[in-house]
């Protein structure tokens, strides 16, 4: 069968909910595409547990780019380096357009450490980045054709009218990221807990969404029984109800350090939900968080920076109700139709 676009990448496990951000972005993507060509003209590779299937993957890959008009690749960075000479190759016997639509902010320091691998982001005929300093960095070290595509999901955004500001003394804040130590979970667990020493009584609770990894599930589990009625780990949230759920905290908490980070779904979902973030100031994260406006910034691996931020906006409560109409502000800038116009663009024009 003949496609207009292919797109190999991450999908998550067939029937299970999707967690991680390079499966949600991937997912978002190909259902705008899905909608705007139809269903049949899309055709997808889904890496999910190619380990376990390595040959008929590779087989999967090879039709993909054989049956495809144009090929969008979306690997992480684990995946780079094993799959992205790979599909390179193959494209030498078909010479199908290769668009790189780069999953989160590792690109620029795989490349700086690997330059061995520029050769191949330079055969893309083009590059799609979450960020305008995704793409600053990719161009000092010589890769051009590069695009902007932000984050996106199309949600039903809350009512400006359903904010009120905040009376009670007792608040939830939540985190809602893969839940790992390189997120920030022990920073966020350690500043609730001195913010509730600073009140001189447990004001605020912290809940816990996303994906457990199997790596980090013995000690979270650990953190669980240790701070029982402070914490509680509430499961993965279907990536489009997300709005539903963020609706019901105060404040979202994302104190990430993880070495990948682009511009993380959770803060589209965020400003959806009118919620504003403290995050840490860590890689691209002051791309799309404005310190002041919608969220407060602090130093990564800081508890007691998170605390300050947090214990401020807790004696501040006009303030988060002004950060909180922000984010429905700024929400609109992630509607799906304005951010995907120059991928159709560059997809329609490659099809002339």
């Amino acid at each position: 069968m003949k496609y207009k676009i292919g797109i190999w990448g991450q999908y998550g496990a067939p029937g299970q909910k999707i967690a991680d951000g390079q499966a949600v972005r991937t997912t978002v993507v190909t259902r705008e595409l899905e909608n705007r060509y139809g269903k049949n003209n899309i055709g997808i590779a889904n890496t999910n547990g190619w380990k376990k299937r390595p040959f008929a993957f590779l087989w999967e890959s090879f039709r993909l780019i054989a049956d495809s008009d144009v090929v969008i690749i979306a690997p992480a960075d684990r995946g780079y380096k094993t799959f992205v000479p790979i599909l390179m190759f193959f494209n030498r016997f078909y010479h199908r357009k290769l668009v790189h639509l780069v999953i989160g902010g590792f690109l620029p320091t795989l490349l700086e450490q690997n330059p061995q691998y520029c050769g191949y982001e330079k055969k893309f005929d083009s590059i799609f980045v979450q960020t305008e300093n995704i793409k600053k960095d990719l161009e000092k070290l010589g890769i051009n054709n590069i695009h902007y595509l932000t984050n996106l999901k199309r949600l039903k955004k809350r009512n400006v009218d359903d904010i009120k500001l905040e009376t009670n003394d007792d608040i939830k804040v939540c985190v809602f990221s893969r839940i790992n130590k390189d997120k920030g979970v022990e920073d966020a667990i350690a500043a609730v807990k001195i913010v509730n020493e600073r009140l001189g009584a447990q004001r605020v609770t912290l809940d816990f969404y996303g994906l457990l990894p199997g790596s980090y599930k013995d000690r979270f589990n650990q953190l669980l029984e240790e701070n029982k009625g402070l914490i509680e780990y509430k499961g993965i949230v279907d990536y489009n109800t997300t709005v539903d759920v963020l609706s019901q905290y105060y404040v979202m908490l994302f104190p990430t350090y993880y070495h990948g980070e682009g511009f993380p779904g959770n803060v589209v979902d965020a400003y959806n939900s009118a919620l504003p973030i403290i995050a840490t100031d860590w890689l691209y994260n002051k791309d799309v968080i404005k310190n002041g406006r919608n969220g407060i910034l602090v130093p990564i691996q800081d508890p007691n920076a998170i605390a300050d931020a947090l214990q401020y906006l807790y004696e501040h409560r006009e303030i988060r109700y002004e950060y909180a109409k922000n984010c429905l502000e700024d929400a609109d800038q992630y509607k799906p139709d304005k951010v995907m116009a120059e991928f159709y663009q560059t997809m329609e024009e490659y099809w002339k």
